[in-house]
C-alpha cells in the first residue's frame, strides 16, 4: 500500500498547481505568433512553453499538460504542435509549473 499513497500524493501535488487559461492568437494567424512549443518526447522531456508573447500566459519552461482536454505529456513536439493546429482558437491549455 505504501507505493499507492505515494503515487497519490504526487497527483494530488500536482493537481493543486495545474493552470488552465484560455489562449487567442487573434490577428496574430496562428499559435506560435503567441507562444512557443518546446521540448518533447523526442527531446527527453515533456513538452513545454518557451518564448510567451502574452501576459495572460503561464510562463516559459511551464509544463503543457493538456491541449482542449487532449493530453500531450507524452507527446513529440511535433505532434504536440498537431494536435494544437487541428483545434480552432480560443484554446484550452493545462499547464504545470515544473
Amino acid at each position: 500500500g505504501l507505493i499507492m499513497s505515494k503515487t497519490l500524493k504526487k497527483k494530488k501535488h500536482w493537481s493543486s498547481k495545474v493552470q488552465e487559461c484560455a489562449v487567442s492568437w487573434g490577428n496574430a494567424g496562428e499559435l506560435s505568433a503567441v507562444l512557443e512549443i518546446r521540448g518533447g518526447a523526442e527531446h527527453g522531456e515533456f513538452p513545454h512553453l518557451g518564448q510567451v508573447l502574452s501576459d495572460a500566459l503561464p510562463g516559459p519552461g511551464d509544463v503543457l499538460l493538456e491541449v482542449n482536454g487532449t493530453p500531450v505529456s507524452g507527446l513529440t513536439n511535433r505532434d504536440t504542435l498537431a494536435v494544437v493546429r487541428h483545434f480552432r482558437e480560443p484554446l484550452r491549455l493545462k499547464t504545470v509549473k515544473p
